[in-house]
């Protein structure tokens, strides 16, 4: 007895696509997604800035620090869930 698996067609890959936009889109829409790539922007503008040796490049480091220090703090006082835990 063998069973074959048909390859998925345009519509399952549809819906597929469209129930994974659906759960992940309070993530997407969400304002961390923003900070993050804030401190994205901040730590490559801050490493540019570092190899043109300018001085301004401690201040975008020293957002990028400050994000991730502060949300490791909220994280520990329970001020925020941890994600995907």
């Amino acid at each position: 007895m063998t069973t074959r698996r048909h390859p998925p067609n345009f519509k399952d890959i549809a819906a597929l696509t469209l129930r994974v936009w659906r759960e992940a889109a309070t993530f997407f829409l969400s304002i961390e997604l923003g900070l993050m790539l804030l401190v994205v922007a901040a730590t490559v503008g801050g490493v540019w800035l570092a190899v043109m040796h300018d001085v301004h490049s401690l201040l975008a480091f020293g957002f990028a620090i400050a994000y991730v220090a502060t949300r490791v703090m909220l994280h520990v006082k329970r001020i925020l869930s941890w994600p995907f835990i």
